[in-house]
């Protein structure tokens, strides 16, 4: 058998699901980096990761939303009525709360994501406006206003 028979999967789930740079592969399978991008390559890993990236973060999103608003209806319950969820509820948070760091920082990058997106928005905002700026400066000086 030859090598991508015996560690092409195996690779190929470290570059997609584990997210390891393609040198890591290389010394935990005692492959070349070149041997590696070339399956990379031939298999379309990249835009594999991307998929498996974009599933877990929607899967995460999902999640997040589910316990937030379980949470929020038990809570709501409790104060308004003085009445509990039921045991399937509570198992489910009760289930979710060692993963409530994860989802926090799942959350965490949500937010840092759209602050970066409407920054550079801003940013360019700023560019079109000095751009602007210097265009009508220029017309002054040049006598074209």
């Amino acid at each position: 058998m030859g090598k991508k028979e015996n560690y092409g999967i195996l690779a190929e789930k470290y570059f997609v699901e584990d997210q390891l740079p393609i040198s890591a592969i290389a010394k935990k399978l005692n492959l070349t980096d070149k041997t590696l991008h070339e399956w990379k390559k031939e298999g379309n890993w990249e835009e594999k990761r991307k998929d498996y990236l974009s599933s877990q973060c929607s899967c995460n999103k999902a999640l997040y939303e589910l316990v937030r608003l379980l949470t929020d209806k038990a809570v709501c319950d409790i104060r308004q009525n003085g009445t509990y969820p039921d045991s399937a509820a509570l198992n489910f948070i009760g289930k979710m709360a060692d993963k409530l760091p994860k989802i926090k920082d799942f959350e965490e990058n949500e937010v840092n994501e759209l602050m970066t997106k409407l920054s550079e928005k801003e940013t360019n905002k700023n560019e079109d406006m000095k751009q602007k700026i210097a265009e009508s400066i220029d017309a002054q000086l040049m006598g074209e206003d």
